[in-house]
């Protein structure tokens, strides 16, 4: 969700080469560490996963300052297929805040989420469950598949997820638990450490679609992000994990 926002002066990518091109421009020469893992990933390579979970929760929120609590108000996520990075499933559900109802102005500044969007959907505790349900339609956490949540950021999984659960006493399923934070997927790809969806796609050479802080549309950015990644030939892997006694 949070980041900060650059302009983006990038031109859309048409082919795998542009996105290789522009990436190499931001390593450290043409005989570095960099340029060279890049040359010899070039090319789609075989993933890890069966699917990616791509999620981007946005939260209350206020100018300058951290609502306590803080509550989830967009819970999107889309499953993409771990080879091709095609969108097979998408789940996105609008949340309304139990402690603090009202949102802020700030809030609706930067989600585009208004309050009509909230007021009348279920609670955190519902919405949960029917994510979980979701997924286990999708087949994404059968024994033979092998999925990971992605997110831009480890605060969704690490921070936001952990504190909302502990507010209405609801365990963390196992599976997210673990995630790949795209931005250092990003950074072991490139060796640039990016500051946030905009920085990515401008240094891949794609404009971004949508709003900014929108859930759902930094979810399709994410997944543009990681088709790009694929294609020059980077295996995702796990990068963060959350560490509870539950």
């Amino acid at each position: 969700m949070y980041g900060n926002p650059v302009p983006s002066t990038a031109t859309v990518g048409t082919t795998k080469g542009n996105h290789i091109e522009h990436l190499l421009s931001y390593s450290s020469g043409r005989g570095s560490f960099w340029f060279s893992r890049i040359l010899r990933k070039e090319g789609r390579q075989m993933q890890k996963y069966n699917s990616f979970l791509v999620l981007d929760f946005e939260a209350t929120c206020e100018k300058g300052s951290t609502i306590e609590p803080q509550e989830i108000i967009e819970f999107p996520c889309i499953k993409v297929n771990g080879q091709t990075c095609a969108i097979e499933d998408t789940f996105h559900q609008y949340v309304k805040p139990k402690e603090n109802p009202i949102l802020t102005p700030f809030c609706i500044e930067l989600t585009g989420i208004i309050q009509d969007m909230v007021q009348n959907q279920p609670y955190f505790e519902e919405r949960f469950i029917q994510f979980q349900q979701w997924v286990e339609r999708n087949g994404s956490w059968k024994p033979d598949q092998k999925s990971i949540f992605v997110t831009c950021g480890d605060w969704d999984l690490q921070v936001m997820l952990p504190k909302q659960c502990k507010q209405v006493n609801m365990d963390i399923p196992c599976e997210m638990r673990r995630w790949i934070n795209v931005k250092k997927a990003f950074a072991a790809a490139t060796g640039y450490f990016p500051r946030g969806i905009i920085d990515m796609l401008t240094k891949l050479n794609l404009q971004h679609e949508g709003r900014l802080h929108s859930g759902i549309d930094d979810c399709h950015n994410i997944v543009r992000i990681l088709k790009a990644l694929m294609d020059m030939g980077y295996i995702l892997e796990e990068t963060s994990s959350l560490k509870m006694n539950k």
